[in-house]
C-alpha cells in the first residue's frame, strides 16, 4: 500500500505530468489515473500543460482541489491483493476473496453525505436511552438486572464529543458490509457468512492526569483543616483522586472473539478511518476464528448426537431383542399347554365339550394360531393367565 498527501499529489500534478509522477512512483498509468479521480484530485490537462511548456499564464486553466474528510489517501497495489489473499486464504472462498478486494478497492466515502439510515436509527436509540434513562454507571448496574433492555453498544466508551465521529466510522463499516451482503443488526451486531456473529468494540482512550482540586473538593479540605485544629479525633480527611482520566479522542477497535485478539488504534499515521481497509479484512480473519470455533463445537454436537442416537437404538433393539425372547416362552408355554389339553381332550367322552376344547387348543397352539370366534387371534406378547386376566377385567368394567 503505497501512502500519499492529496495537497501533495495535487501539487505535483501542477508541476509534472501524469506519465512522469506513475513512472515516479512505480504505478500503471491507467490504475493511477483512476485512483486521482476516485480521490477528486483535478488532473491538468494538455492545454495546460502547453500552456506551462510555453511559459505563459495557466492560472484560469487550474481547477481547485476539492475540500475532503482526510487529506491521507492510499493506494492499494497488487503486491497487498495478494496480501489479501494469503490473510483470507481459510476463507476457502475464492470468489468471496474477489469481492471483499473489489469493494475495498472501490469503497468512496464523503462525509458530505446524511448517514445511512442504519446508523441514524443507531444513533437515534443512544439519544433516547439518555432521555428516557438518564441513570449514572452505579444505577445502570442495578437496573440490568432486572431489566432484558440493553444499553446501546460503545455508549460508555466513547466521549459525547467523539460521538460524531464514532457514527461516521460506523456509517463507513455498515456501507462496506452491505456493498459484501453481510448482516448489520440495528444494535451494531454483525453477522458474517449469515451464520456467525463477529464480536467487536470501539473505545476511545483515556489520558492519566494529575486531578485539579475542584472547588467543592476545596471547600472539604477547608473545613478539614479547621476542625483538625479543634479536635483531630473527630476530622476525617476527604477522599479526593490523585488523577483524572480524561478522554482524549483517540480512538481504538477491538475484535474480541477468543482465542482471536487484535486490535486497530489511532496512530501519528493515520486514523481508523484511513484504515478502513486493515479494519474489514480483521472482521473477516475474525470471522474465520468465530467460524472455527462454530464448526468444531458443531462437530462435537454432531458426535454426541450420533452417539445418543446410537445408544437409542441399540436400547430399542435390546428392548425389541428382549420382547421377541418374551413372546418365544409364551409361544412355547402355550404349545405345551395346547398338547396338554388335547391330550385332556382325549379322555373327554361328552362330543359337544371336547370338540371346544380342541378349538381351544388349536387358538393356543402358536403353530396353528386359529382365530377364536369369541377371543379372537391369540395375543403371544402377553402370558396366557395375564391375557384372560385383563379379558376378565374387561368384562367386569362392562358391568358397572
Amino acid at each position: 500500500m503505497k501512502k500519499f498527501s492529496r495537497t501533495e499529489l495535487y501539487n505535483e500534478l501542477l508541476k509534472n505530468s501524469l506519465k512522469d509522477l506513475s513512472d515516479k512512483y512505480h504505478i500503471n498509468y491507467n490504475q493511477f489515473s483512476s485512483f486521482c479521480h476516485q480521490n477528486n484530485i483535478p488532473i491538468p490537462g494538455p492545454k495546460y500543460r502547453m500552456y506551462l511548456k510555453m511559459k505563459r499564464d495557466v492560472s484560469n486553466l487550474i481547477k481547485p482541489l476539492p475540500i475532503a474528510e482526510t487529506d491521507i489517501i492510499y493506494f492499494r497495489t497488487s503486491d497487498e491483493n495478494e496480501d489479501i489473499k494469503n490473510e483470507l486464504k481459510e476463507l476457502n472462498d475464492p470468489l468471496k476473496i474477489e469481492q471483499i478486494e473489489q469493494v475495498l478497492a472501490e469503497f468512496k466515502y464523503s462525509s458530505k453525505k446524511s448517514l445511512s439510515s442504519k446508523v441514524r436509527n443507531f444513533k437515534k436509540s443512544i439519544q433516547n436511552w439518555k432521555k428516557e434513562k438518564p441513570y449514572d454507571d452505579h444505577s445502570y448496574e442495578w437496573y440490568k438486572w432486572y431489566s432484558d433492555e440493553q444499553k446501546p453498544k460503545f455508549m460508555d466508551d466513547i466521549s459525547p464529543k467523539e460521538l460524531p465521529r464514532l457514527y461516521r466510522l460506523l456509517d463507513r463499516i455498515y456501507l462496506i458490509f452491505d456493498q459484501l451482503g453481510e448482516e448489520v443488526k440495528d444494535d451494531f451486531t454483525i453477522i458474517i457468512g449469515g451464520k456467525d456473529e463477529v464480536p467487536f468494540s470501539i473505545s476511545e482512550y483515556k489520558d492519566n492526569i494529575d486531578h485539579r482540586i475542584t472547588k467543592e473538593e476545596q471547600a472539604e479540605l477547608n473545613e478539614y483543616e479547621k476542625k483538625r485544629m479543634i479536635d483531630p479525633d473527630l476530622a476525617y480527611k476527604p477522599r479526593i483522586r490523585k488523577y483524572d482520566h480524561p478522554y482524549n479522542g483517540r480512538f481504538r477497535i477491538k475484535f474480541d472473539s477468543y482465542p482471536y485478539h487484535a486490535y486497530i488504534r489511532d496512530t501519528n499515521k493515520g486514523k481508523l478511518e484511513d484504515k478502513i481497509s486493515q479494519i474489514i479484512i480483521e472482521f473477516y480473519k475474525e470471522y474465520i476464528s468465530v467460524r472455527k470455533e462454530r464448526l468444531v463445537r458443531e462437530e462435537e454436537e454432531r458426535k454426541q448426537k450420533e452417539e445418543k442416537e446410537r445408544k437409542i437404538q441399540r436400547a430399542e433393539h435390546i428392548n425389541d431383542e428382549k420382547k421377541k425372547v418374551q413372546k418365544l416362552i409364551i409361544e412355547a408355554r402355550d404349545y405345551k399347554t395346547s398338547k396338554q389339553i388335547r391330550e385332556y381332550a382325549k379322555t373327554v367322552k361328552d362330543p359337544e365339550y371336547k370338540d371346544w376344547i380342541l378349538q381351544k387348543a388349536s387358538w393356543l397352539d402358536p403353530t396353528i394360531h386359529k382365530e377364536d370366534e369369541i377371543l379372537g387371534k391369540r395375543d403371544y406378547s402377553k402370558d396366557l393367565k395375564e391375557y384372560l386376566k385383563d379379558s376378565l377385567e374387561i368384562e367386569s368394567d362392562r358391568y358397572w
